[in-house]
């Protein structure tokens, strides 16, 4: 399938958002990712194909990416991607993946590092949207105060007292500590971990230890990043 980009969209000095119009309507579950191709010369090792969780919540139609494109980090497929036109096209498979609210009525505990707020960023919207309960904990790490998507977190909990966001940047860290000190109703929540792959292992073992089931901690890890 191909998809068309229409816009383009910064969010901060690194992150920007592409906005494509599918050739063919897109049904998808908020947290759900995709597979893209985008064709391009002397592609690195990784080469010209990529999973990127959809950032945008299923209501808006339109399928986004966002990515993080430091250049220290920025792979070649990034730079094409960068450097497509509005009106270009690129191709694409799913979606898929069960990085997904089931239950909206359960307390649910979002861990998110960097540019591992995507999927959080559908769920959240798509929640809201749908005037379902945020009842949900967001502990969210970042290596600079740019936080992508803040200015949506912060309209949508003005509006859902039950949604607690809590900014960490670096070097401070998710921790144990952070976690019990945030979280209520610990053995009662559900836990969805995303970001750098090394991260999203680290702190599985530090839910782990706090005593959280292996069945209530749900993972999405972004290879190619460092640890928040």
């Amino acid at each position: 399938m191909k998809l068309k980009l229409i816009d383009k969209k910064p969010l901060t000095s690194e992150v920007k958002s592409f906005i494509f119009e599918p050739e063919t309507p897109i049904d998808w579950t908020a947290g759900q990712f995709m597979v893209y191709r985008l064709d391009h010369e002397n592609p690195d090792i990784r080469g010209k194909q990529r999973f990127f969780t959809i950032s945008s919540p299923p209501f808006e139609k339109n399928i986004t990416i966002t990515t993080d494109l430091s250049k220290e980090r920025s792979s070649t497929f990034k730079i094409a991607l960068d450097n497509l036109k509005i009106g270009d096209f690129i191709e694409t498979k799913g979606p898929d993946g069960d990085f997904i609210v089931e239950n909206p009525n359960q307390h649910l505990v979002f861990i998110a590092g960097g540019i591992g707020i995507t999927p959080f960023h559908s769920i959240i919207t798509d929640l809201n949207h749908k005037k379902l309960p945020l009842n949900i904990t967001l502990l969210y790490a970042n290596k600079t105060e740019e936080f992508p998507f803040k200015d949506k977190f912060e309209k949508i909990a003005a509006e859902n007292s039950t949604l607690k966001i809590h900014y960490v940047v670096s070097p401070a860290h998710i921790d144990q500590e952070l976690i019990k000190q945030t979280v209520q109703n610990l053995n009662s929540s559900i836990f969805y971990i995303s970001g750098p792959e090394k991260m999203v292992e680290d702190l599985t073992e530090i839910v782990k230890g706090i005593g959280i089931k292996e069945e209530n901690i749900k993972q999405d890890f972004f290879p190619g990043y460092e640890p928040i």
